[in-house]
This record gives structure tokens, sequence and C-alpha cells, in this order.
């Protein structure tokens, strides 16, 4: 171990990294929209309230966010203490391995810095994708920190992020723990030619064991939170989802860039990002070559590849934006760098020259949606809820009143003057059901809807292939229209039918037709008439209604 880390004498970087780490999440939280949070805070709010997550495709994020917003009271202040924590702890790594694998001190400085910037989604509020692969990755990246020497302390991190990770998206999760196991079975065998498997296997498995009761236990979900895990992913094996792993999109590694497509579209956000891709290929190339040497710079340039092919991974079980996909990149980039041929004074150069050009790139995006996107119900740039109440108001035209925000909806023909009112938090809690897509709404009025299950999640056909079927849809109307009815709830809102960018998803056309022919099955089961419109949700009043 370097004299420097092993007394101690650090200097001030850790402490400038945590800073610029917050600064730099609670900067992106004011500037950057993600619509994405909604599901996040939702869930976390639910889990506050009725003791269990609400998706089960994510359950353990529910449960870790409802815990955290229970001990603060606030499932918002929650979601930003997670999401300074985790973009802190990836910056801090990234600055200890460039230290403990001799890669600079300045050099890693400058790779932490970025890695501040752009490990995950640059808003603090949709943490779920690098949550799940950051606790898959972290054993992976606990080795490289002690320079490949197993020990039992990393066995029982091992087992804890295997169970962990299993309970969060196993999207992202489960390409972290294939890629952590491979690379961590491929630097034991390295370092230890006849390992012995009970020292390596125990530990591991006993604290995997010890944390999948624990968090069964913190579950509270009917029939158990790992017969639900398996009941759903297995569903998910048959489902769309798996078509976001497709084959070909290997080939756009690892920002899912096509460059073709993008020169002659004239894309320029995408446009500012693709020298990356480039840089990626050669610097996986560059880091092949070198493994053939020994000792640190064989074990500098696989932790090289690890941040490079995780960040490649993370691009290609995502769905989402281009800002998302960027992980631990540049880190990978700089970390494979460290030791091009360049004179001494200038191999700082690369990496003052990425964070300046990240910088820029940041600035600019920020800017641009800072401008021209906005979300009407619920603004994700908010730091913490807003004080101000906020209300929904079915054909009430009046002025609001002082202190109270309002969101107002369309009155349609079938609303009765009864109807025309405005509701509260509470008031929504107590009298509408909540059906698929619209947790946005109930963020707005800090809320959730009484019909909604634990570990009941959202509908989504892509998720679970049983509700793509005709069976299926009619299980699902009968299941929530008896908890509408057996609660006596005077009102629902949902959000069934497919709007213009899902069915130009492929695939998801052929649901149109489906989601509406269900939607007519549920107001009739419930004796509901739509007297609402609120951008794409629809307000309905039941037969329960006064």
């Amino acid at each position: 171990m370097p004299s420097n880390l092993r007394d101690g004498a650090m200097g001030p970087e850790p402490w400038l990294l945590v800073l610029w780490a917050l600064v730099v999440e609670l900067l992106g939280r004011r500037l950057f929209p993600n619509w994405d949070v909604s599901y996040a805070l939702y869930g976390a709010r639910f889990a506050m309230e009725r003791g269990g997550p609400w998706m089960n495709v994510w359950p353990g994020m529910d449960l870790l966010l409802g815990q955290l917003g229970r001990l603060m009271g606030q499932p918002e202040a929650a979601i930003t203490l997670v999401g300074v924590l985790l973009n802190g702890a990836a910056t801090l790594v990234v600055w200890a391995l460039f230290r403990r694998l001799g890669a600079g001190r300045l050099q890693g400085l400058l790779a932490a810095l970025a890695t501040g910037l752009w490990f995950k989604p640059p808003l603090g509020g949709w943490i779920g994708d690098h949550l799940s692969f950051s606790v898959a990755l972290a054993p992976a990246l606990a080795l490289a920190l002690a320079r490949g020497r197993w020990s039992v302390g990393l066995g029982v991190l091992t087992g804890c992020c295997l169970s962990t990770a299993l309970t969060l998206k196993l999207n992202n999760s489960g390409p972290g723990l294939l890629l952590s196991g491979v690379w961590m079975a491929a630097v034991l065998v390295g370092r230890h030619p006849r390992p012995r498997p009970g020292v390596l296997l125990l530990p591991l498995l006993a604290s995997a064991a010890a944390m999948a009761l624990l968090l069964e236990r913190l579950a509270a979900i009917p029939g158990g939170l790992h017969a639900r895990l398996i009941d759903t992913y297995t569903a998910v094996l048959a489902s769309q989802a798996t078509s976001q792993a497709a084959a070909p999109r290997l080939l756009l590694l690892p920002l899912q860039i096509n460059p073709l497509e993008a020169i002659s579209q004239r894309q320029a956000g995408v446009l500012l990002l693709l020298p990356l891709v480039p840089a990626f290929w050669l610097a996986l190339a560059w880091s092949l070559s070198r493994l053939r040497r020994r000792g640190d710079h064989r074990l500098r340039h696989a932790t090289a590849l690890l941040l490079l092919l995780a960040s490649g991974l993370v691009g290609l079980s995502l769905g989402r934006g281009l800002t998302h996909r960027l992980f631990l990149l540049p880190a990978g980039l700089l970390l494979s760098a460290a030791d091009l041929p360049l004179p001494p004074a200038r191999r700082w150069w690369p990496g003052a020259l990425l964070l300046a050009w990240l910088l820029a790139v940041w600035i600019s995006f920020a800017w641009v949606q800072r401008q021209f996107e906005r979300t009407a119900l619920y603004d994700s740039r908010r730091l913490l809820a807003d004080p101000t109440p906020t209300v929904l108001c079915l054909g009430v035209t009046t002025p609001a009143p002082a202190g109270v925000r309002v969101v107002r909806a369309e009155a349609l023909p079938g609303a009765r003057p009864v109807d025309r009112r405005c509701f509260r938090g509470a008031e929504l809690h107590a009298s509408f059901a909540g059906l698929v897509d619209v947790q946005e709404l109930a963020n707005a009025l800090a809320t959730s809807y009484p019909n909604q299950t634990i570990a009941g999640g959202d509908f989504r056909e892509k998720w679970d292939w049983r509700q793509a079927t005709p069976q299926g849809r009619r299980a699902w109307v009968r299941a929530e229209a008896a908890r509408i009815n057996a609660l006596q709830l005077p009102y629902l809102v949902e959000r069934l039918p497919l709007n213009d960018v899902e069915v130009a998803i492929p695939g998801y056309g052929g649901w149109r037709a489906p989601r509406l022919e269900q939607r007519r099955r549920l107001a009739e089961a419930t004796g509901s008439t739509a007297i609402g419109r609120l951008g794409e949700l629809t307000l309905w009043r039941t037969r329960w209604a006064p």
C-alpha cells in the first residue's frame, strides 16, 4: 500500500470531492427535469404509509427509500440523501482506485471530478438503475481497491450485495452481478492459482443468507419477498422487457448512439457526446493489450476494463436518455490512459481536457432543459417537496386562494355540480382509486391511492406477459374493480390509453385497442362515468359517488 494512503496523509481531496458531489447533485436537481423520478417518489411514500414496497420489479429500492423517508419525515429528502450518498461514494471510489493502483494523484482527482458530474442522471431523482448496478458492482470495486487480495470482509460484502441486488432492478443488477463475478474470478485465479473454495465461499454464502432473511423480514409482502421476486422475474423473462438486451444493441456500445443517424438528423446533444464512442473502443483495445504486463499495471488495466464494460452494460440495459448512460465511462477512459506514452509533465492533460469538455456539455444540457422542459404536475427539479399545498380542482375556474397551488382538470359533460370541486391530498387519498401511470398526480398532492396493493406495482404488459393476454386483462379488471367496490371509492383516475410516444415503440402499438377495451370493462364493473381530463389522465365518478 502506498505510504500516503497507509498513514492517512491523503490531503484535502476526499473532502473537496464530497463537496463537489453534493453541489453537483443539488444543482442537478434544480436544473434537470426527469419524469421517472415520480416512480421513486411514489414508491418511497407508499412504503412509508403502507409498510411495504409498491413496485414488484424493485421492492428493495422502495424499502430503502421508505425506511429513510420515515426517519427523515419526507420521502423526497430520502431520495435526495440516497442520490448524494451514491454520487459521493462513486466519486470517492474512483479517486481511491487511481491512488491505490498508482495511476497518478492529479489524474485521479480529474477522473473523480468527471465522475461526480456524470455518474448518473444529473438530478438525484431517478436512481433505480444506477443504484442497482452500483450494488452489484460493489464487490468487484472492493476487490480492486484491495489490489486483488481476498478477505473474509470482502466475502461478507459480496454476499450482502448479492442478496440486496436481487431485490433491485434485475435488468441492471443482473448484468452487474455477472460482470462482477466473472471479473473477480479472473483476478482471484490470477493471484491464487490454487484457491481454497471454503475460504472464498463460506463468508459469501453465510452473509448472503443472513441478508436475504433480513430483507424477507423487512418486506411486508404477502407470500414473501423472494416468492414474489421469482414469480415477477419468471414473467419478465418471457415478456417484451427482455428486448432491451437485443444483440444488435451490442454494436452501439457504450452509449447506444447510432453515429450515422445522429449526424444525418443533426442531433446536437448526441453529437456532443459522440467522441466518447471511439474513445471507448480505443481504451478497450489498449487495456486489453496491456493485460500481458505484470503487477500493478495488469490490475490497473483490468480495472479500467471493469469500469468501461460496466458503463457499456448500463447503457445496454437502459431505455432512457443519453445523460443516464455515462456511469463510470470517464473514469474508465482515464484509468486506461494512465500509462500512455506521454511525458510525465503532460500525463494529466487527457484528464483535464475530458473534464473541461464534460463540464461544458453538462452546462449546455442543463441550460437547454431548463429553458424548454416543464412538468405540469410534479416538478422533479424541486430539492424538497414544495411547502405550498397543492389541490386538484375539477371544473373550478375561480382564482386560487393565497398559499395554495392549483392543478386544474377540465370538466367533461358527465360531471355533475357536486363533482366540480377541489380535492386536497387527504381527500384525494380518501376518495380516488389510482390506476396506471397516475403516481405523478399523487406526488403533486403528497399522497397515495388506497386501492393499490403492496408489491402490486403498475400495470405493465412489457414486464408481465400475462397482463398482455385477454385472460390477464380480464383478471386485472376483476381485481381492480373488486378493490374499488370494496372500498366504495367515489372517484378514480387512470391513464390506460397508450400515448403517441408509447404507440411508436415497437410492439406497443398492438396494445392500443386492448387497453381501450380494458378501460371500458373497468368503467362497466365500477359503474363509472368520465367527468374530467387532466392532460393524459381521465377522472371518473363511480357508482359510490354521492
